[in-house]
């Protein structure tokens, strides 16, 4: 972004507005430090400058933001209406300044920008841009936008404009350490799952750092998915993929199970068992989760708006016991998952739940450790595994005459 006001003239202060810069700066700096919210920040922006002697009647802030749901972060001081996009005043000011790439606006060659706030009682404004180098920043977020308004007759002396241009660069970097730190931590919970997203903000960080868990292993199939990739374009196939795993996977989440990745077009999921005594409670959840999965995709199937989509079914396979949870992978690129024998009987289990007419299969031991009463499918020997073991599940067997 240009350093340039809204005549194009180079913006440079002349002086430092005594003893209230240094004040105001080190106030933002210890509370970035000590974690303040982006909403607190805001707040003490606001107060330190009243308290400096301006008289302000509204901030508001916009910046951009890793986030998939809105283009711009906002804030608005005092908060007499919601922060939300459409609440903000500014709007047009903050869109005018990211696109033109101005670093100040003021009214008199803002025009029409500034209409709404003048509407709303004030009699003066300034906005400023602060532009993060793409070093100092994570991906996407490098603007940060500041308006101050006034309803002083006569506006802002230019001394207090100073003090304002002085202050604004403190204040972005202290909201944007905030808000890219919260950003960090949101995109690994979004991509890894909330333990795995702290485990490696911990510091479990390297090739091979994992540990050994008991687990309850979910492994959950879309049915008939080849089906459907011959009969939807791309675009169509993948919003129908992820709509399946939402409506599974939410249940998991709910219950306190995690996503521990997706295999083309199956998702892992598993409830970490911490000790003895909550095992029976969690094979429950697990399998009352799953359950929920199933049953909420047979609503979404029911609906008028989907008659002319795809039905989407799942079949999982639910297995208990060990299993290594960490960074697995080769050097440079890895990913934090579980491996172990319940994954792949969890998996084997989903797959012969198609032969046997079922939606669900789990191991007679879990069904009783959850206490769960479904149908017996006997016992079946799993592809990889010596020894057969009793399947039961949810579905009719083949031999109930359908």
């Amino acid at each position: 972004m240009k350093a340039k006001d809204d005549t194009g003239k180079a913006v440079r202060p002349s002086r430092e507005p005594a003893g209230a810069l240094s004040r105001i700066s080190q106030d933002l700096v210890q509370a970035a430090l000590t974690g303040a919210s982006d909403s607190d920040l805001v707040a003490l922006l606001g107060t330190a400058l009243t308290v400096a002697g301006l008289d302000l009647s509204m901030i508001e802030v916009a910046c951009d933001v890793v986030d998939s749901e809105r283009a711009l972060h906002v804030l608005r001081w005092p908060r007499t209406i919601d922060d939300t996009a459409d609440g903000i005043l500014a709007t047009g000011v903050f869109r005018a300044m990211l696109e033109e790439e101005f670093t100040v606006l003021r009214p008199d060659a803002g025009g029409d920008l500034f209409a709404p706030i003048l509407r709303d009682g004030a009699t003066d404004a300034v906005a400023f841009a602060s532009h993060l180098a793409p070093d100092a920043t994570l991906g996407f977020f490098d603007d940060v936008m500041t308006l101050f308004a006034t309803d002083r007759p006569g506006g802002f002396e230019a001394a207090e404009i100073e003090l304002l241009h002085l202050v604004t660069p403190v204040f972005a970097l202290a909201l944007g350490a905030r808000l890219n730190a919260a950003a960090a931590r949101g995109l690994l919970h979004t991509y890894l799952g909330r333990n795995a997203a702290t485990a490696l903000l911990d510091g479990r960080v390297g090739l091979g750092e994992v540990e050994q868990i008991r687990a309850i292993v979910l492994y959950c199939d879309l049915f008939e998915f080849t089906a459907l990739t011959e009969r939807l374009d791309a675009r169509s196939l993948i919003d129908q993929l992820n709509l399946f795993f939402e409506t599974m996977t939410q249940p998991v989440s709910r219950a306190g199970g995690q996503v521990s990745g997706h295999v083309g077009d199956a998702v892992v999921m598993f409830f970490p068992v911490p000790d003895a005594a909550g095992e029976r409670s969690l094979c429950a959840a697990a399998v009352q989760a799953a359950l929920e999965g199933l049953e909420a995709l047979e609503r979404l199937n029911a609906l008028p708006s989907r008659k002319a989509s795809p039905p989407l079914r799942a079949r999982v396979g639910i297995d208990i016991g060990e299993v290594v949870h960490g960074n697995i992978g080769s050097a440079g690129r890895f990913s934090f998952t579980i491996i172990g024998s319940p994954v792949n009987r969890a998996a084997r289990l989903q797959a012969l739940a198609k032969d046997l007419g079922a939606t669900m299969l789990m191991t007679a031991d879990l069904a009783e450790t959850a206490g769960v009463r479904c149908h017996a499918f006997g016992q079946h020997a799993l592809r990889g595994f010596d020894r057969p073991v009793d399947i039961v599940g949810f579905g009719i067997p083949d031999d109930a005459g359908t």
